[in-house]
């Protein structure tokens, strides 16, 4: 059976490549992007009782609410890596991280030394 957890690597492969072009989710900490009738979401969180560290993939219907499936992994997790790189990929895909930076070296060779 496949899992969302199958979809990581591919994932990860399309949003370094300039595939997928996330967007900023309900809260800062999550991330979607639509694909075909889908939309994956991809957030880290803070567990309450213990405060360890956490990311979750999910999925469900453009039009849905609810998500259909979603896995989390904390810090301790030996899948945590791989989907806290998506979850950082994503991010600064959604941020605009590579563009800000680009635009602020740019500014820079353009001030003048006093």
């Amino acid at each position: 059976m496949k899992t969302l957890e199958n979809l990581v690597p591919k994932l990860l492969e399309k949003t370094r490549d300039g595939s997928l072009d996330w967007t900023q989710g309900l809260s800062d900490q999550q991330f979607n992007v639509p694909i075909g009738k889908n939309l994956i979401s991809v957030w880290s969180w803070t567990s309450e009782e213990d405060g360890t560290d956490g990311v979750s993939i999910g999925i469900r219907p453009i039009n849905a609410l609810t998500m259909s499936d979603a896995i989390a992994f904390d810090k301790y997790s030996a899948q945590y890596d791989k989907l806290y790189e998506l979850y950082a990929t994503a991010r600064r895909n959604a941020l605009k991280v590579d563009r800000m930076i680009i635009e602020v070296e740019k500014d820079l060779d353009e001030l003048f030394p006093f």
